[in-house]
C-alpha cells in the first residue's frame, strides 16, 4: 500500500487479525484443484521421509491450522474446503480474549516445532523457507510478550485492536464486497450467513478493546474519532441502501441458477441481516469507542505507554527492517536522506526555471497548475484511470530487458470504493488469488483528484502495479511455495521492493523525456525518507501529531489533508512507515555488492529474479540468500 499500500485486513482484531497479518493483500475464495497452486498442500507420493519432506509436512499442518481458525483469511487466499474446512465461507473467525490466547499458544507451538530441525539439513528453497518461518515465529513470540492489540503470531502490527484504519468495521465489508465470491446459490447463502455473524464478531472485538483499555492501552483520541466517523458514515444509509446489501444484489446478477424470485428473496434476507445484525453491531462498537475517549488523550506516539511503549517500538522497528539500528539511528538516517533527495529535486526545479521558494512549495505549485490536474468529476476520474492503464502497458513493453521472469496474470486498475475512501491510503494493491481466478488489482483513492497531479501518477503506478507490487506478489504466487509462505507478509520486503521499483523505472528510461515526472518520483522517495523522520519523531522523540504534520507539509509538498491521514496512520501503526525506505536501501546495498563482486558477470535480470522468484522474506534472510548467490556465481 497487503497493501497494504495498507491492507486493512492485516489488522483485524483477535485471532483473525493475527492470521490476516500474514496476507499481502485480499483475494477471493474458490476451490483449488491443483494442489501446487496453493503451495503443495498435498504430498505428491508416499516416500521415505527426509528432513525436507518432514519440514513440508509440518508447514502444511501449520497452514491448515491457521486457515481453519480464520475463515476470512482462507477466503482471502482463495483456497478450498479441503484446506480450510467444510463450510468455511459461511463463517467468520473469533476476535475475543480466548482467540487471542489461542493464537499466542499456536505461535509458541509452531516455534518449538521448527526448532526441532537443524538448518544445515536444508538447501535451496527449503533453506529459505526454514529461515523465513523460523524468523517469523521468533518475531511473533517477541510481539506476543505485549498483552494488547490482539495476538499477532507473525509480526508487529498495531498496538490497538480498532482504529481509523483497522478493525472489523473496515475489514469485514472489504471481505464481503471484494473477496467473497457469489457465483452459486450456496455462496449466496454463505454471504448472508456471514452477515449474521457480524454481531458476534463485533461483541468479541469490544471484549478485546475493553480488555486493552483496562491495561491502559487506548488509541489516541483522533484515531477513536476516525473510527467512529467511519462507523457513522457506513451506517448512514438505510439498510437496503448499504453497500453490503446493494453489493450483494450486484453479485446475485451473475448467478445463472437463480430465478428473479430467488434473487429477490435472497436480497431481502441480506437487507434484514444488515438491519437486525450488522447495524446494531456497528452501533455497539461505536458506543464502546465513545466510552474510551475519557482515557484516550491526544498524544500520538506509543511512548505514551511508558517503558512498554518504548519496548514495543524497538521491536516494531526491528521487525520492519531496522536491524540493529536504534530509533535515533533511523531518525538521523531519515534526515540525511531528506537532505540528499531535496537537493536533487532542487536541481530539477531550477532547470525548469523554478528557483523561488522552498522545494516543497515549488513542487506543490506545479501540482496546483490547471494543466496538471484532472477534473474532480466522473469524467476526470475516468480519464485518470485510463492514463494509469496506459502507463501499465508502456512499462510492460520494456520490462523484458530488466526482468528475467514476467508475471502471467494481468493487473487491473480500480477506484477505491467510496465507502472506504475517507480512511483509505492513496493507493494500494491486492495480489491475484492463489487459484488464479482474480487478477492483481491496483486501487487508487479518487475522493479528490487534486490529490493526484499528473506528474505524480507514473510513480504510483510503478510502485503499486508494475514492476512494483504486482511483479513481486504475482511471481511469488506462481512460485509453488509452501502455502504458509504465501500467507506471510514482510512489509520491509514488499514495500522496499515497490520503492526500489520506482528507481528501476527511472533506470528503464520511463522518465527520460519527462523531468516533471522524475520530479514526482523523487518526491515519492522523499516522502518515504520523511517517514523515517516522522515515525521516529512520533514514537521516539515524543513529537505531537501537529509537529509531525508540519514537518511533512514543510518538506514533502503533499496536501494537508493527505499528510494528516498519513500521520494519523503512523500514529496507530508504529514502525511500519519506515519499512519502505529501509527495504529499498537494503536492496540497493545488495545490488551494489553483487555488481562489485561479479563485474561483467552481473545481470540485472538475474538479480531481480533472485529477489522475486523465491517469495517475500525478512531482510536478513534475503541478505543471506543474495550472499549465497554471489558466492555460487563466483565459484563457477
Amino acid at each position: 500500500m497487503m497493501g497494504v499500500h495498507l491492507n486493512k485486513f492485516r489488522l483485524l482484531a483477535g485471532s483473525a487479525s493475527a492470521l490476516l497479518l500474514l496476507a499481502g493483500c485480499g483475494e477471493r475464495s474458490a476451490p483449488v484443484e491443483d494442489a501446487d497452486v496453493v503451495g503443495n498442500m498435498e504430498p505428491t507420493q508416499e516416500a521415505a521421509p527426509t528432513p525436507a519432506s518432514m519440514l513440508q509436512a509440518m508447514l502444511r499442518d501449520h497452514a491448515q491450522e491457521v486457515l481453519r481458525s480464520s475463515p476470512e483469511f482462507a477466503t482471502t487466499l482463495g483456497v478450498g474446503e479441503d484446506i480450510a474446512g467444510e463450510g468455511f465461507n459461511a463463517r467468520l473467525g473469533s476476535y475475543g480474549f480466548a482467540s487471542n490466547e489461542k493464537a499466542r499458544s499456536q505461535n509458541e507451538m509452531f516455534l518449538q516445532e521448527i526448532r526441532g530441525f537443524e538448518r544445515d539439513q536444508f538447501t535451496g528453497q527449503d533453506a529459505i523457507t526454514y529461515d523465513a518461518l523460523r524468523y517469523a515465529y521468533q518475531t511473533g513470540a517477541r510481539r506476543n510478550q505485549f498483552d494488547f492489540g490482539g495476538a499477532t503470531p507473525y509480526g508487529s502490527a498495531s498496538p490497538y485492536a480498532v482504529t481509523q484504519i483497522s478493525g472489523p468495521h473496515l475489514g469485514l465489508p472489504s471481505l464481503m464486497l471484494n473477496r467473497h465470491k457469489v457465483e452459486t446459490r450456496q455462496q449466496a447463502e454463505d454471504y448472508i450467513s456471514r452477515l449474521n455473524e457480524f454481531g458476534r464478531v463485533f461483541d468479541e472485538t469490544i471484549e478485546t478493546v475493553s480488555g486493552d483499555a483496562a491495561l491502559g492501552v487506548t488509541p489516541p483520541i483522533f484515531a477513536i474519532d476516525g473510527a467512529i466517523n467511519s462507523i457513522e458514515g457506513f451506517t448512514a444509509a438505510s439498510p437496503a441502501e448499504n453497500v453490503l446489501a446493494t453489493g450483494f444484489v450486484q453479485k446475485l446478477e451473475g448467478v445463472d441458477e437463480l430465478s428473479a424470485e430467488d434473487r429477490s428473496a435472497l436480497a431481502a434476507r441480506a437487507v434484514e441481516a444488515v438491519e437486525t445484525n450488522v447495524y446494531p453491531a456497528y452501533a455497539r462498537l461505536a458506543a464502546a469507542l465513545e466510552n474510551l475517549k475519557p482515557q484516550a488523550g491526544k498524544d500520538a506516539g506509543i511512548w505514551r505507554l511508558g517503558d512498554e511503549g518504548a519496548a514495543f517500538y524497538a521491536h516494531a522497528l526491528q521487525s520492519y527492517g531496522a536491524g540493529s539500528m536504534t530509533a535515533e539511528d533511523v531518525h538521523q538516517l531519515g534526515l540525511s536522506e531528506v537532505a540528499r533527495i531535496t537537493a536533487e529535486m532542487d536541481a530539477i526545479l531550477k532547470a525548469q526555471g523554478l528557483s523561488d521558494g522552498s522545494v516543497a512549495g515549488r513542487f506543490k505549485a506545479i501540482g496546483a497548475r490547471d494543466d496538471m490536474r484532472y477534473p474532480n468529476d466522473d469524467d476526470g476520474r475516468a480519464q485518470l484511470l485510463s492514463d494509469l492503464n496506459d502507463q501499465v502497458n508502456e512499462i510492460m513493453a520494456r520490462a523484458g530487458d530488466w526482468f528475467g521472469t514476467l508475471p502471467e496474470q494481468p493487473v487491473e486498475v480500480r477506484r477505491i470504493p467510496v465507502y472506504e475512501q475517507d480512511s483509505a491510503p492513496g493507493g494500494y494493491y491486492n495480489a491475484p488469488s492463489l487459484d488464479g481466478t482474480r487478477p492483481g488489482i491496483y486501487w487508487i483513492n479518487l475522493k479528490n483528484t487534486a490529490d493526484w497531479p499528473k506528474h505524480t501518477l507514473k510513480t504510483l503506478t510503478y510502485h503499486e502495479a508494475v514492476p512494483g507490487h504486482h511483479f513481486q506478489r504475482s511471481l511469488e504466487r506462481a512460485a509453488g511455495l509452501p502455502l504458509i509462505r504465501n500467507m506471510l507478509g514482510y512489509s520491509e520486503f514488499s514495500e522496499g521492493w515497490a520503492l526500489y521499483s520506482e528507481q528501476v523505472a527511472a533506470e528503464m528510461g520511463m522518465y527520460a523525456d519527462d523531468p516533471l515526472g522524475n520530479l514526482g518520483r523523487l518526491q515519492s522517495e522523499l516522502f518515504r525518507a520523511a517517514r523515517l523522520v516522522v515515525d521516529t519523531g512520533l514514537h521516539h522523540k515524543q513529537w505531537t501529531r501537529e509537529q509531525a504534520i508540519d514537518y511533512m507539509l514543510n518538506n514533502t509538498g503533499r496536501s494537508e489533508a493527505s499528510v494528516t491521514r498519513e500521520i494519523e496512520r503512523y500514529s496507530v501503526w508504529p514502525g511500519q512507515a519506515t519499512s519502505y525506505k529501509l527495504g529499498m536501501l537494503k536492496m540497493n546495498e545488495l545490488r551494489n555488492k553483487a555488481e562489485e563482486a561479479l563485474g561483467h558477470d552481473f545481470d540485472i535480470r538475474e538479480f531481480h529474479d533472485e529477489i522475486l522468484l523465491t517469495g517475500t522474506m525478512p531482510l536478513p534472510v534475503l541478505e543471506r540468500k543474495i550472499n549465497t548467490w554471489i558466492s555460487e556465481k563466483q565459484s563457477g
